[in-house]
């Protein structure tokens, strides 16, 4: 009912309305009956013009309404659709079709699906370091790009979506693009020379559970009594939970703040501190959560002095803020990201600058992560800031209480994120996800099951390519026994396999020991494009992974033969570090962080595995 309210209210100011995504600088799919749908006056009549093609459609009694437009060739040059609608029988507009709407700047090429978390949606901005170069003069207006901002619903699929606006590719404007989104559709884009069109759904630090219908969740088993809970019924649950912990949190904070004996001190002339001990940044200093500072000092040269600088202090666990000169530069409030703040004009000084870092430790050991930069950047001049630093552990607190992140529950991001996008049509499907699925054993079955949920949604057997997570943490010197990393990796590799019309790309050498988020997308996206090409454009010949392993048997003398596609073999005579042997298979590249051996003529590594030793 109040739906069909609003269709008429709309409907009264000559307008119909579509999804959120249906808007200027989109990118429609080609080859295929392309559906558009949205909400009008009950009993009325919508018609769609576009790139010379006509849809037409009767509204429901629900004030729903959907039309398919016909086939249409790649179209590189921007069309307008238009949307008008005929007033139900009786109305003051029965008689003729009037304007709703209009979209300009349209494209028809080949759109594609981007999902799974943080590596998916890290931003050319967190890999500036490493794609600066290939960024700053690129620009590209067959190339759209589409961001859904983080939202959940646990109860039932939203008809909607929160959106971004598409953009094209520029320098400008690329910043907050997903990095390996960029690369990849670039190289299709330039490959391929039709539009691309990018629609990234990602939401950092979730499990596939969360990507999953209900309906399909609940055949597993861990999850049968799942959908009882209050979230999943009680539609005010997600606010008193909130309201609860953030009072908790602001508690929490409230008393650190008021009983730390530094802040709000350290700025006074007369501030002493000779009382502060003198600490390596990257030693065991960790006594427990509550409010650390820490004091470093840079030497500047007068020709420096008053110029705007850049000051990165690598990374840290968790939260911090920090000051030079006793002027607030910046801050970040979880541990991933880089710190990279830009000190204005007027603030260095020739001689000694003061660098403090108020470090907030709220859930487990606090940290600086080594082999970061630390260095404070005065045009090409860098002046390294030490590791060794004055520390004053101001306030000891217990644990931070606890909160719920929203956004990883069950079925919440389906529901919210691509539930609304009902039969829209793509070429293909990239996910990136795994990490925070860490222990789950039979990950390999949620991703397939998740895999066939959206292509029954959508209407068709969407090719699926699945990023293997790359290097990271220890690379070890001898056999590991036992990894949830790994697990994972393999995990990938298993349902790739089940899959049809699905590739694995890898990104085991790509890592970085140090960095949950490595910063080149540049060659994961073009792996990924490696693997579209092959399964989404049917390009059969083109060498896109790295041999596959095909068998691997025991010989006489003990030794292990294993065979590859591409015709190599490699003999296995004991257990390393790279090859080991457990429960009757060998595994290859089973470390955290490994060193790979296998690779094609092109440089592409083989993904970890694990295959049977036959005898």
């Amino acid at each position: 009912m109040i739906l069909a309210i609003q269709s008429v209210m709309l409907f009264a100011q000559g307008k119909v309305t579509l999804p959120a995504f249906f808007n200027e600088g989109m990118v429609l799919q080609r080859d295929v009956k392309v559906p558009v749908w949205g909400w009008a006056e009950p009993g009325s009549v919508v018609k769609v013009e576009f790139n010379g093609k006509c849809a037409k459609g009767n509204v429901g009694a629900d004030g729903t309404w959907k039309v398919y437009l016909p086939k249409m060739k790649a179209c590189a040059e921007p069309q307008t659709m238009n949307v008008y609608v005929k007033g139900a029988k009786g109305s003051a507009n029965a008689s003729s079709f009037v304007l709703g709407t209009s979209f300009k700047n349209i494209l028809v090429g080949d759109v594609f699906l981007c999902s799974g978390q943080s590596n998916m949606e890290l931003p050319i901005r967190r890999c500036m370091d490493r794609v600066a170069d290939l960024v700053k003069d690129y620009s590209n207006d067959q190339i759209r790009y589409l961001k859904f901002p983080h939202q959940y619903n646990y109860i039932r699929p939203n008809d909607n979506v929160r959106t971004l606006k598409w953009q094209n590719i520029t320098p400008q404007n690329c910043a907050e693009v997903s990095g390996i989104c960029y690369f990849m559709a670039r190289e299709l884009q330039e490959e391929k020379k039709v539009p691309i069109g990018i629609i990234n759904s990602a939401v950092g630090g979730t499990r596939v559970e969360a990507w999953m219908p209900k309906e399909v969740l609940k055949t597993f088993p861990a999850y049968a009594n799942e959908f009882d809970a209050p979230k999943y019924n009680q539609a005010n649950w997600v606010d008193s939970v909130n309201r609860a912990e953030m009072m908790a949190f602001v508690k929490w904070e409230r008393d650190m703040m008021s009983a730390d004996t530094v802040v709000n001190r350290w700025r006074s002339p007369d501030y002493d501190f000779s009382t502060w001990q003198k600490t390596n940044i990257f030693s065991r200093w960790f006594k427990g959560n509550g409010s650390y500072w820490f004091r470093f000092t840079v030497n500047v040269d007068e020709q420096d002095a008053a110029k705007a600088a850049v000051l990165r202090m690598g990374a840290m666990k968790d939260a911090d803020t920090i000051f030079v000169n006793g002027k607030y530069v910046g801050n970040t409030t979880y541990e991933y990201p880089p710190r990279i703040y830009k000190v204005p004009e007027g603030l260095l000084r020739k001689g000694e600058n003061e660098i403090m870092v108020h470090l907030m430790s709220q859930s487990g050991p606090a940290n600086f992560t080594s082999g970061k930069l630390y260095q404070l950047e005065v045009g090409d001049h860098i002046y390294k800031v030490s590791e060794e630093a004055q520390m004053c552990i101001a306030k000891q607190m217990p644990r931070r209480p606890s909160s719920t992140y929203f956004v990883d529950c069950p079925t919440g991001l389906y529901n919210a994120m691509i539930a609304p996008l009902r039969d829209f049509q793509f070429k293909g499907i990239l996910w990136y996800q795994g990490e925070s699925n860490l222990g789950t054993k039979d990950y390999s079955m949620y991703l397939v099951n998740m895999v066939a949920s959206w292509r029954k949604q959508f209407r068709a057997p969407l090719p699926i390519v699945v990023m293997q997570l790359p290097g990271y943490m220890t690379r070890h010197t001898e056999p590991v026994k036992e990894s949830g990393w790994c697990d994972i990796r393999e995990q990938q590799r298993l349902a790739t396999r089940i899959l049809s019309r699905a590739a694995l790309a890898t990104t085991l050498d790509t890592g970085e020991w140090n960095d949950i988020h490595p910063q080149d997308k540049q060659v994961a996206g073009h792996r990924a494009a490696l693997q579209m090409r092959k399964i989404a454009y049917g390009e059969k010949a083109l060498e896109s992974e790295g041999p596959r392993a095909l068998s691997a048997k025991r010989q006489f003398d003990g030794s292990i033969i294993v065979t590859f596609t591409d015709g190599q073999t490699k003999v296995v005579k004991e257990s390393t570090v790279t090859w080991s042997i457990v429960d009757g298979k060998l595994r290859y590249c089973y470390d955290d962080y490994p060193v790979p051996e296998i690779f094609s003529k092109g440089g592409i590594p083989t993904p970890q595995f694990e295959i049977p030793i036959t005898e």
